[in-house]
């Protein structure tokens, strides 16, 4: 059930929820931060249906955010204490070589990409998701993020083309069609090129963006593993403590 008032659009939220956003990210750089990207939220079929949307949410990525694998076998670890509800996503990444006009259309959207890759996103669900200004205020609950090595090779049609397989403890998930919950990513990556200066900057030369999830978002708990494979790129596996 939505919770802001009957007489106020979403379009209005949106706007509103931008508008809060950019302040964060303004109060986050003055105080030392490094924004690395940006993030797109609520993409899918049923995340545009529960917030009444006509396109996906956008927020930012700090490089203070990022976790790392160490070196060997060893998975990333990330501590959850502290976190509400924690939710994993398998995500697609692309990342950006030059800046990226507003208003540039998803066919040529390519000639702007360094490459494109798998990632996996930490969000945490510290309130209920029914209304765009809240969740866009508070950065679409992002947490922390986990990049793969981006390919610069392979097309964005190319990853959206790749199975995928998605292991959490013992339960494995297969994906068959990367883009089903993301939608067509030419149309996300110009989506978000269209949104970024409402957040204060275009797409820059060395941004990376989280393009959506291929999975529905999974609670996960202390002790647990997860591990996600996504065609040829190296598994990115993450652990909880």
């Amino acid at each position: 059930m939505s919770i802001f008032m009957p007489d106020t659009s979403v379009e209005e939220r949106v706007a509103s929820g931008l508008a809060a956003q950019r302040e964060l990210i303004d109060a986050r750089l003055q105080s030392g931060a490094r924004q690395s990207g940006w993030k797109i939220g609520f993409g899918s079929p049923s995340g545009m249906e529960l917030l009444r949307l006509d396109a996906p949410l956008m927020g930012h990525l700090l490089a203070e955010s990022e976790i790392f694998a160490p070196e060997g076998a060893e998975p990333a670890r990330i501590a959850l204490a502290g976190w509400t509800k924690p939710v994993i996503e398998a995500e697609i990444a692309a990342w950006i070589g030059a800046d990226v006009p507003p208003g540039t259309p998803p066919d040529e959207i390519h000639k702007f990409l360094a490459g494109v890759g798998n990632a996996i996103e930490m969000a945490d669900l510290d309130h209920a998701p029914a209304d765009p200004h809240r969740i866009l205020a508070g950065n679409i609950f992002q947490r922390a993020y986990l990049l793969g090595a981006p390919d610069p090779k392979l097309s964005i049609e190319g990853i959206g083309e790749l199975n995928a397989k998605f292991t959490h403890d013992n339960e494995t998930v297969e994906v068959t069609d990367a883009t089903a919950l993301t939608g067509n990513l030419r149309q996300v990556l110009a989506h978000a090129a269209n949104t970024a200066p409402a957040l204060g900057r275009c797409l820059q030369a060395g941004d990376v963006i989280l393009l959506g999830s291929i999975i529905t978002p999974r609670p996960v708990s202390v002790g647990e593993t997860c591990r996600y494979a996504l065609g040829q790129f190296p598994e990115l596996v993450i652990t909880f403590v």
